[in-house]
């Protein structure tokens, strides 16, 4: 599933369950909440040209603050492809 469709769908998902989503954010660099935005990251995702997480900022009905991350592309020191076995 790419980025933008994960991230708008767990924000509907937020919205459908009476929270209020407030932001959505890439790790604090870039914000993240316009379309896009996130086609931009799911680029760069599927170049591999990103790790992180875009953090979903909402509110709950009693105004508290929460969050949700997703993790994208490849963690630093994370587990990587096996390399090809020689013959």
């Amino acid at each position: 599933m790419k980025v933008k469709d994960e991230v708008l769908k767990t924000i509907d998902a937020l919205k459908k369950a009476g929270f209020t989503p407030v932001d959505a954010v890439f790790e604090g660099a870039v914000g993240v909440k316009e379309d896009t935005t996130l086609a931009f990251v799911d680029k760069l995702n599927d170049n591999q040209l990103v790790s992180g997480v875009v953090r979903i900022i909402y509110t709950t009905p009693d105004e508290d603050v929460r969050f949700v991350e997703i993790p994208i592309g490849q963690a630093p020191g994370g587990a990587e492809e096996p390399a090809p076995k020689k013959k």
